[in-house]
């Protein structure tokens, strides 16, 4: 890490009295109360030295009356304009020395908070944290399920060393936000800002921590098809320009190397699933594909048994199979983007822009805020 001793010589141990660390709890929310109003229950009461903003990105609801019964204040935004011109309007509004982001249809813990919060008390050199769901979401149906039980066996199972932020539940360090211009308003909807924000804080020299313990309960309704596009416009194919963007395959998270092995041979047995009716002898080379394939998933497997049984495990086969495939498609199409663009000058769409976010690019944030709402 670049010189955190400098970045954050304010707070260092031992260079006198510790100062009082204040947190500004960030909620962006377009629509859906009865979703942030568990968000908010969550967070209540207001200790001191805390404020609760919510950023009500051209929100489609009054959330007017939840602030007011919770604490919280509104900042009004244009829009919608995205949960990443969101967040920076409320950061801007912000007293906060660390800013805590946490999205409208997540529940956290108090034990999470507390942990949270002793964090940056007690180490400095952290700039930014970010934790995990769950292993309880309260959404029944088996997609939801296995999509947030999927997100905290892979945050559980990666380095504590982080490279990219979750904003789902993460916090950063009011000046680290600023150095690097906070979330890339680029990003119009819900997508890979936060993997972006997180590129650039470590390219910075930030240091950035994944706490598994950090957890929280998502709220969101999983259905396939929303479960298919988030995987390949919302998350796969942006985040293939990103990795391409800052150089930034890594051995970690989503991009371990058995599941870039498991792109290869989820396609590789769809390939012998064409080929086996003309040829007999491919059943034994697509039953070893299938065998392997699984064999690389393995731990999730046991984790997804050892929270829901035998039956989801294997109900949750066929789903992660698909995911690889998506991941394939994903690879794919973000690398062609990314290639067309860098190389050829063509901006297709659903390509990235090739230039990351600048902090003189985060001046736009301020025209979107309408009106400041404080509760009485």
């Amino acid at each position: 890490m670049k010189d955190s001793g400098q970045r954050f010589r304010g707070i260092q141990l031992g260079s006198g009295p510790k100062p009082v660390l204040h947190f500004t709890y960030i909620v962006p929310f377009h629509s859906g109360l009865p979703l942030l109003e568990r968000c908010l229950a969550a967070l209540a009461p207001v200790r001191p030295n805390r404020e609760i903003l919510i950023a009500a990105d051209g929100a489609v609801e009054d959330c007017e009356p939840l602030a007011s019964t919770h604490g919280a204040r509104v900042i009004r935004v244009a829009g919608p304009s995205g949960p990443a011109t969101a967040r920076n309007a409320a950061a801007a509004a912000a007293s906060g020395d660390v800013l805590v982001f946490v999205d409208s249809d997540v529940v956290v813990s108090r034990d999470a908070l507390d942990r949270l919060e002793r964090a940056f008390d007690e180490e400095p050199e952290i700039a930014a944290i970010f934790g995990a769901y769950d292993d309880a979401p309260t959404d029944p149906h088996f997609i939801s399920q296995y999509k947030n039980l999927s997100h905290a066996f892979v945050h559980r199972s990666s380095s504590k060393a982080a490279r990219t932020f979750w904003s789902g539940f993460g916090a950063v360090r009011r000046e680290a936000f600023a150095a690097i211009g906070g979330f890339d308003e680029r990003f119009r909807r819900p997508s890979v800002e936060d993997i972006d924000f997180g590129y650039r804080l470590t390219s910075a020299g930030y240091r950035v921590v994944l706490d598994a313990a950090l957890s929280a309960c998502h709220l969101k309704r999983w259905k396939l098809r929303s479960a298919i596009v988030a995987d390949l416009r919302d998350r796969g194919i942006p985040w293939t320009q990103l990795i391409w963007r800052y150089g930034a395959l890594r051995d970690d998270l989503n991009l371990r190397t058995e599941n870039r092995w498991c792109i290869l041979f989820a396609y590789a047995a769809l390939a012998l699933v064409a080929f086996a009716p003309y040829e007999a002898t491919t059943l034994v080379a697509l039953a070893l594909a299938l065998w392997t394939l699984t064999a690389l998933n393995a731990s999730q497997y046991r984790f997804l048994y050892e929270k829901r049984g035998a039956l989801f495990a294997v109900r949750a086969w066929p789903l992660q199979v698909l995911h690889h495939l998506c991941n394939g498609v994903s690879l794919a199409a973000g690398t062609a983007l990314f290639v067309g663009a860098h190389y050829f000058d063509v901006q297709l769409p659903g390509a990235l822009p090739l230039d990351p976010w600048h902090t003189a690019d985060a001046e736009p944030a301020a025209s979107v805020i309408v009106a400041f709402d404080r509760t009485a």
